[in-house]
C-alpha cells in the first residue's frame, strides 16, 4: 500500500528510510561525546558481553590478532610478519593522488616479476594483509616466491584522499564512479608500477569490484592488455543478478535519486569508523554479520572468530555513495555499464540514446582465472562467462563459500591461493629458480601442440587428457621444465582450449583441468610452486 501524499515509495521504504536516518542522528550525537567516555563504555561492553579477553592472550604479549588489529596502517600490519612496505604516490591523468603500496622483492630471492592486486569495494590495501596465518595472505606468498608485490588504492579510500585542487570536504571531491576507476585508476597505477620496476609487463589480481575495474579497464584501453601477463579474479563481480534481501534490493533498483537521498553526495557510511572504533568488538562483529546476512545471505561459517576480529575492522574504507549508486544501476540494468548521470524529466522517459557498456567480451586479450564460491550470492558465473571472451577465460568453483571466504577463509591458503600460484606458473614460469632444459629435449608447449596436431591430423576419437599427453613424452633421463617466461602464449592456449572444447575452455579445476594437470604433474619440474603444491 502506498501513502497517498508522497508518490511513489511504499511503506518498507519509509521503514528503511526511518532507519537510516536513525543511524545518522545517533551517529551525530556520539560524535559529540569525548573519547574517554567512549572508552569507558567499550571497557563496559567488554565485562558485559565477555567474562575474560575476547582474545586469550598470555602475559608477556599481544597475541597476533590483536596486534593487527590495533594496527593504524597496513605498515604496521606487514611489521607483525616482518615484512617492510614501502608507499608510492601516483597521480592520475585527473589529478587524484593515489597510494600504491610495495612490498620489495628480497635481492636473494627475487625473480624479476611484478604483480599488482587490487581491493574490494569499501575496501583498501589492508584486506590482502589481514589473515592472523601468514602463509594465508598472498601478497607474502608471492613475497616469498620472489615477486616485487604492489597493492593499489582506489581514490577516495583511507590511503588516497587527496587532490591536487579539490578538498575532501568538496562535493565536487567525491564526484566519482567505476567510470574513474577504470580510465584512471587503474591504468596510471599500473603505468607507474612497470615504469618504476622496468619491467613491461605485470600479473594482475583483483577481488570483488577490484576484479569488476580490472574488466573495465581492460575493455576500453587496449594499451593495457600489452602491459598484463594474466589477470586472478577472486570473488568477481560485474553483473550481480540482485541482493538477497527482497526490500533491499528493490530499494537499490530504484532511482539513484533516492540514493543519494539517504546518503548525501559525499562519502557513503562515514559513521563506520566511529561504530568501529566505538563498540567492543564482539558487538561490532555482530552487526557485520547481521549486516552480511541481511543483504546478502552471507554467514560466514568458513571464517574463523579469531579471523572476524581482525578482518572486520579492516573491512570498511571511504569511498563515494556515486560509485554505489552506479552498482545499484548495474543491478538495475543487468548491464556492466558505464554511469548513468541524471537526466531530465523528458530524455528520462524517452530515452533517445542508450548508455554505453563496457565491450568486455570483444577488447580483453589476457588470460583471466575466475575463483569464485560456490554459493556467493552476488555471482552469477555463467553470466559473467558471457560477458568475457569465449577463449582464454578459466573458472574455479570453490565449493560451499561466500564471498568474503576467499580472502579470509580458514582454507584460502589451499583452495585460493594454491589455484592462483598454478595459473600464475603456467603462463609466466619463474627462470631464474628452473633448470634449463637440454636442447635435445623438447619444449613442453613443442611436445603438447605437435600432440594435438598428430590427433587432429589422424581424425583420432579417443580424447586423452593433457596429463597422458605429456606423460608420454617423459624421458627416463630428464624432468620437463618450462624455461621461457612466455613459451607458451596466448595463441597456444586458444588451440589447446579449441581442441578440448570447441566452444568455451573447460574450468580449471584441480582434478580435470588441463591446466591443473600440466602444473602438478611429477614430470614437470616447477620448483617455485613447490611449498604450494
Amino acid at each position: 500500500m502506498l501513502f497517498p501524499l508522497i508518490g511513489r515509495l511504499a511503506i518498507t521504504d519509509y521503514i528503511i528510510i526511518l532507519m537510516v536516518y536513525t543511524e545518522f542522528f545517533v551517529y551525530t550525537l556520539v560524535s559529540f561525546v569525548p573519547q574517554k567516555l567512549i572508552s569507558a563504555t567499550s571497557w563496559l561492553f567488554q565485562q558485559i558481553f565477555t567474562s575474560k579477553t575476547v582474545i586469550e592472550q598470555d602475559d608477556t604479549k599481544d597475541p597476533i590478532e590483536v596486534l593487527l588489529r590495533t594496527a593504524p596502517t597496513i605498515h604496521e600490519m606487514c611489521a607483525v610478519f616482518d615484512i617492510q612496505v614501502h608507499d608510492h604516490l601516483v597521480r592520475t591523468e585527473d589529478d587524484y593522488i593515489l597510494t600504491l603500496h610495495r612490498i620489495p622483492p628480497d635481492p636473494r630471492n627475487s625473480n624479476g616479476k611484478v604483480a599488482y592486486l587490487h581491493h574490494g569495494l569499501l575496501m583498501c590495501s589492508d584486506v590482502w594483509v589481514c589473515n592472523i596465518e601468514r602463509n594465508k595472505n598472498l601478497p607474502f606468498v608471492l613475497h616469498d616466491m620472489g615477486y616485487d608485490v604492489w597493492m593499489g588504492n582506489n581514490r577516495g579510500n583511507k590511503y588516497s584522499t587527496a587532490h591536487l585542487y579539490k578538498l575532501p570536504r568538496s562535493p565536487k571531491f567525491w564526484d566519482f564512479s567505476i567510470d574513474e576507476f577504470a580510465f584512471f585508476d587503474i591504468p596510471n597505477s599500473i603505468k607507474f608500477v612497470l615504469e618504476h620496476c622496468k619491467v613491461n609487463q605485470l600479473v594482475c589480481i583483483g577481488f570483488s569490484q577490484g576484479s569488476a575495474q580490472m574488466f573495465a579497464a581492460l575493455s576500453i584501453n587496449e594499451e593495457l592488455n600489452s602491459k598484463i601477463s594474466q589477470f586472478v579474479a577472486i570473488a568477481p563481480a560485474m553483473t550481480p543478478h540482485g541482493l538477497h534481501n527482497r526490500i533491499v534490493d528493490t530499494l537499490a533498483k530504484s532511482t539513484p535519486k533516492l540514493m543519494y537521498l539517504f546518503f548525501g553526495r559525499n562519502i557513503v557510511l562515514p559513521s563506520a569508523t566511529l561504530w568501529r572504533r566505538t563498540l567492543h568488538p564482539k558487538l561490532f562483529n555482530m552487526m557485520v554479520d547481521m549486516g552480511n546476512v541481511l543483504l546478502f545471505n552471507w554467514t560466514a561459517k568458513n571464517i574463523t572468530y579469531k579471523q572476524k576480529f581482525v578482518s572486520y575492522s579492516k573491512l570498511y574504507s571511504t569511498t563515494s555513495v556515486k560509485s554505489i549508486v552506479h552498482w545499484f544501476q548495474i543491478l538495475r540494468s543487468q548491464k556492466f555499464q558505464l554511469f548513468e548521470e541524471p537526466d531530465d524529466m523528458f530524455n528520462s522517459l524517452s530515452r533517445p540514446y542508450r548508455i554505453p557498456v563496457f565491450p568486455t567480451k570483444t577488447n580483453i586479450k589476457v588470460p583471466i582465472l575466475l575463483i569464485y564460491g560456490g554459493i556467493d550470492s552476488l555471482v552469477d558465473i555463467e553470466v559473467m562467462k558471457s560477458n568475457l571472451p569465449t577463449k582464454r577465460v578459466f573458472d574455479i568453483k570453490v565449493e560451499d563459500h561466500e564471498h568474503l571466504d576467499l580472502i579470509w577463509g580458514h582454507d584460502v591458503d589451499k583452495l585460493v591461493i594454491d589455484k592462483v600460484i598454478k595459473f600464475i606458473d603456467f603462463f609466466t614460469p619463474t627462470q631464474q629458480s628452473l633448470p634449463s632444459v637440454e636442447q635435445n629435449v623438447p619444449s613442453v608447449q613443442q611436445r603438447l601442440m605437435g600432440h594435438i596436431e598428430e590427433e587432429e591430423s589422424s581424425d583420432a576419437t579417443t580424447t586423452h587428457t593433457l596429463m597422458e599427453r605429456l606423460n608420454s613424452y617423459t624421458e627416463s633421463e630428464h624432468k620437463i621444465s618450462i624455461s621461457s617466461p612466455r613459451e607458451i602464449s596466448i595463441e597456444d592456449i586458444e588451440s589447446f582450449s579449441k581442441y578440448e572444447n570447441p566452444v568455451t575452455p573447460r574450468s580449471f579445476k584441480e582434478t580435470t583441468s588441463p591446466l591443473a594437470e600440466v602444473v602438478t604433474d611429477s614430470s614437470i619440474d616447477v620448483s617455485t610452486s613447490s611449498a604450494m603444491l
